[in-house]
């Protein structure tokens, strides 16, 4: 029972982004900047939403009941979890920078790459549930892996559009966003592996999680709080899906 609920909940963000990849079926033209504003600062805010509700706030609970030492822990992996994305994420900007913008590699990497610490984020938390700590029950999980996988519906598409009125064929865009998913599903898998065997650094790992989260959100998705164009709209965007995220967690939690 529990094993087929940890299938359902590493399952359903990649749902979400085939979902969002599909739309290239349907869709004609890219979206504009303000919808992809739109979209990113969504995104944004069910990100940090679930960074402190999902990953933070438990394993802080855990750390306590442990000792001084845990809470540290928490704060170390938060700290490494920001960091670690930076020098990885420059290496793949500059290892595809004389791509042809046409094929869609930097894209495809920039947003596998972002995709990750969500990856990771459900991987913990399911692992947390299957070894009974980090205060997450069966229901709060299911409630991070639909936020996620809500999340990455507009991420599909915003990988698939593109590519598609850059020349892309359909099908050749929509595997593009569905491969952006499947590095999602391979890092959610790899944390649970390694967190389930791991378990008494399951705050740290939470933490690190959450930091590498907020680095997608500060990094990737910020760009319209700066715009003095769309910086009204993409904050209360944000805060529309903080509050959806915030709700999730919370009353379902």
């Amino acid at each position: 029972m529990l094993a087929s609920l940890v299938l359902k909940g590493l399952g359903l963000p990649l749902l979400g982004t085939v979902f969002g990849s599909s739309f290239v079926y349907f869709l004609r033209k890219q979206p504009e900047r303000r919808l992809m504003m739109i979209l990113d600062s969504f995104a944004a805010g069910i990100m940090s939403a679930a960074s402190f509700f999902s990953l933070i706030s438990p394993a802080v609970k855990q750390a306590e009941a442990n000792g001084n030492i845990y809470l540290l822990t928490c704060c170390i992996g938060f700290f490494l979890g920001t960091v670690t994305f930076v020098p990885v994420d420059r290496l793949i900007k500059r290892r595809f920078a004389d791509a042809d913008v046409n094929s869609g590699k930097l894209l495809l990497w920039a947003v596998s790459l972002h995709n990750i610490p969500e990856g990771m984020a459900v991987g913990v938390v399911y692992a947390g549930l299957l070894a009974g700590k980090g205060d997450v029950g069966t229901t709060a999980a299911l409630a991070l892996s639909f936020g996620i996988a809500l999340q990455n519906i507009p991420e599909g598409a915003i990988i698939s559009l593109p590519l598609n009125a850059k020349g892309k064929s359909r099908g050749n865009a929509f595997v593009m966003g569905l491969m952006s998913g499947m590095a999602e599903l391979v890092a959610g898998i790899a944390a649970l592996f390694l967190a389930s065997f791991v378990s008494d650094i399951l705050p740290f790992s939470l933490c690190f999680a959450a930091g590498a989260m907020f680095y997608v959100v500060l990094k990737e998705l910020s760009g319209g709080f700066r715009d003095e164009k769309y910086s009204g709209t993409s904050l209360t965007v944000f805060a529309t899906g903080f509050f959806i995220m915030m709700a999730l967690d919370t009353l379902l939690g």
